[in-house]
């Protein structure tokens, strides 16, 4: 096939006619008054094609070749595989949606079943020592989180430590001894747990409820995360998470980072919605088995709920997780 245009020589606007010969074997001879030069298409710069405008095709002599019917050239570069990248993603744009939902739903699939259970499963193979090694180094590195030494009373503390210890006693799912802190940091009314089973309570929480008992929901929360284990799976799942974006950007910096980060536990990371509803299941389950006043429960969650609002600005949040927290724990405990 013979297809008429233009050539235009290197580094100029000059053109002057020419005649493209394409083979089927793939070779194309350009031609003109002042010769021929002949390639197979492997060699030639062929310009990307939008839609049906002219593709340019670069010779190794710096000659570009326009055709004068770029529809004939087209559909000739199109039997040789070197057709428009629009009109390849025009035709296969449903299998390409296919792909991209696909790809969504197991990306989402991974990110909120698989990776919730495999850091589970590797937290479960973490050994104890490694456990009480980082629950040690949490509490170290308090003073630089801005947490301080308690100014609750020895007499309020020793009330609080022996309803804690009461607790820990009758529950039999618990895989290692938990130990009770308190601490003091500013106006935050909080209670976590740390990977070594330590169970931190604030200052401003023990301020904030009106006895020991009401403290009791909040305790067997928290001590549902050391029964569950899910402080070290949380560090286990910032582990995966770093590690995958390492392996995406290439930057093992971002790895360090990321487990610096994440070692300080129970004071930064969080739980997932589901971690958190097993853990107010397992508060309901226990203070039924231990028959423990529930209104003196239900009270400690409502002060805490009720502080934790007054806290954080309504236009970035109503709470409307703990309302059906409390919601939640009111049907169980009936």
């Amino acid at each position: 096939m013979i297809i008429t245009g233009k050539v235009f020589v290197e580094n100029s606007s000059v053109s002057r006619a020419a005649k493209l010969h394409c083979s089927d074997e793939g070779w194309l001879e350009l031609s003109d008054q002042f010769g021929a030069i002949r390639a197979p298409l492997s060699e030639l710069d062929i310009a990307m094609s939008i839609g049906s405008q002219a593709r340019a095709i670069g010779f190794s002599n710096g000659s570009r070749f326009v055709a004068d019917e770029p529809s004939r050239l087209n559909s000739w570069l199109d039997k040789q595989g070197q057709g428009s990248w629009l009109k390849t993603l025009e035709r296969n744009v449903l299998m390409i949606i296919l792909a991209f939902v696909v790809s969504g739903a197991a990306i989402y699939a991974a990110a909120s079943q698989g990776l919730p259970w495999l850091s589970h499963y590797l937290a479960g193979k973490v050994p104890v020592s490694i456990s009480q090694e980082l629950g040690e180094r949490t509490l170290q590195q308090f003073e630089t989180l801005g947490f301080s030494e308690t100014e609750i009373s020895p007499e309020q503390r020793q009330a609080i430590e022996q309803n804690f210890n009461s607790l820990v006693e009758q529950i039999d799912s618990l895989p290692m001894q938990p130990k009770l802190y308190f601490y003091r940091m500013g106006d935050d009314a909080n209670a976590f747990a740390l990977a070594d089973g330590s169970i931190v309570v604030t200052d401003q929480l023990v301020k904030l409820l009106d006895s020991p008992e009401q403290l009791n929901g909040i305790l067997l929360h928290e001590l549902a995360h050391v029964a569950h284990n899910d402080v070290m799976a949380s560090l286990v799942r910032s582990a995966l998470i770093s590690t995958a974006v390492v392996l995406v950007v290439g930057d093992s910096s971002l790895l360090v980072d990321g487990l610096v980060s994440a070692a300080v536990l129970g004071v930064s990371l969080g739980y997932s919605r589901e971690a958190e509803q097993q853990a107010d299941l397992f508060a309901c389950h226990w203070s039924k088995q231990l028959d423990l006043p529930q209104d003196q429960l239900l009270a400690g969650y409502q002060h805490l709920f009720e502080d934790h609002e007054s806290h954080v600005p309504t236009w970035i949040s109503s709470h409307p997780g703990d309302e059906e927290r409390l919601r939640r724990l009111s049907a169980c405990l009936e």
